[in-house]
């Protein structure tokens, strides 16, 4: 059975957690972002993603499914409780790899958003956090470098900007555009 892990966003801040939320308007949003702060850290020391569900809980509270390890480039989050309302699904992108393209959501993590019809939240190892928009069918980047918490080596790569919103052609073309190499 899935565990629910619950906190209320805004009354504490974490060592070392990203400040500049000007960004961020809504509550899940917000939530998302503070729930990344806490998982970030383990997903970079491991490089692995991790993932799961955001939602309401049974008491009306936002709410996380616990964190689902996955590797290095995918991850599964499980089923959500009895009781719990699914709002967004969302995972980690691990730590920063130079030969990896982590800044930017996947084609795949766009696409199964949209089959299963939820939307998606997806932080980077440079601290970015995305919203897959599974209804407009894109992806838009909510906050950039350093919004939530980011992997210390992680290096932009000016040859390879992420870009501010996609659609599947765009990641598509972005992938096989990606040499591998920053």
């Amino acid at each position: 059975m899935a565990v629910a892990f619950c906190f209320s966003v805004g009354l504490f801040a974490l060592p070392g957690a990203a400040q500049d939320r000007s960004d961020l308007t809504g509550e899940l949003d917000i939530f998302a972002a503070t729930y990344f702060d806490w998982l970030q850290p383990r997903s970079i020391r491991e490089g692995i993603e991790y993932c799961g569900l955001f939602g309401v809980d049974g008491k009306g509270n936002l709410a996380a499914i616990l964190a689902q390890p996955g590797n290095a480039d995918s991850c599964h989050p499980g089923e959500a409780p009895a009781g719990f309302e699914v709002l967004a699904s969302w995972h980690t992108h691990g730590a920063y790899d130079r030969d990896a393209d982590t800044e930017a959501p996947s084609w795949g993590d766009l696409d199964s958003d949209i089959e299963e019809g939820i939307d998606g939240y997806i932080a980077t190892p440079g601290g970015r956090l995305w919203f897959n928009d599974a209804v407009a069918r894109r992806s838009f980047l909510i906050c950039g470098v350093g919004c939530v918490i980011a992997d210390p080596d992680y290096r932009p790569c000016p040859a390879f900007t992420p870009g501010t919103e996609h659609t599947l052609d765009s990641l598509r073309a972005r992938a096989e555009n990606d040499n591998g190499e920053c």
